[in-house]
């Protein structure tokens, strides 16, 4: 087994992170082989294993480690917006997420198929992870002053269902997209934010 000082496991990580990134947005998470991921990054293919199990696992730290930045923006989004009605403030961190989306193309390929694919490689624990994380979108509303009709774990099903369907329509136009979007937005905003 390779061993790399303290140093070197940071930069190997960090160029996983960064070429794992690059590659799955652009081929998709089923197209990309270790052997392109090791190649890219430089490492031996065995290298790759004392960092992750599968390229699933990486692909799952890349989309976290994403939503963790997102996260930091919603919290700085909701800590200077607090003197607006809930509504305005779920559409500025909607907008806002939009244009993280933009940012992160990757995200957008985080539809049914691609989880499906994960499910099969990594453990229950570490989907369950994955998947509670999603809450913490909703759970951070809630945190902020935001009150909503049903608890935060059905708030953040309603959301991610919106999250799908923009995915779903990403075919279809940026203006169609959007428009959607927004009806179904403002639809289950009106649905279960409380005043």
């Amino acid at each position: 087994m390779p061993r790399f000082s303290e140093k070197e496991k940071k930069r190997i990580k960090e160029k996983l992170l960064t070429e794992g990134e690059r590659l799955f947005t652009t081929y998709g998470m089923k197209k990309v082989t270790i052997d392109d991921l090791v190649e890219a990054t430089g490492i031996a293919k065995a290298s790759f294993y004392t960092f992750y199990e599968s390229k699933e696992y990486l692909y799952l730290d890349i989309v976290q480690n994403i939503q963790q930045k997102i996260f930091a923006e919603l919290n700085i989004i909701l800590d200077s917006n607090s003197h607006l009605p809930s509504e305005e403030r779920i559409l500025q961190v909607f907008g806002a997420m939009y244009e993280m989306m933009i940012q992160y193309p990757i995200l957008t390929y985080m539809d049914t198929t691609t989880v499906e694919l994960i499910a099969r490689k990594v453990s229950k624990e570490r989907l369950f992870a994955f998947r509670e994380q999603n809450f913490d979108a909703a759970q951070t509303l809630y945190d902020h002053g935001v009150r909503f009709s049903c608890d935060t774990q059905t708030v953040s099903h309603a959301f991610q269902s919106i999250y799908h369907s923009w995915i779903y329509l990403r075919d279809q136009g940026e203006e169609i997209q959007s428009t959607v979007t927004n009806i179904l937005l403002r639809g289950v905003i009106s649905q279960i934010v409380t005043k």
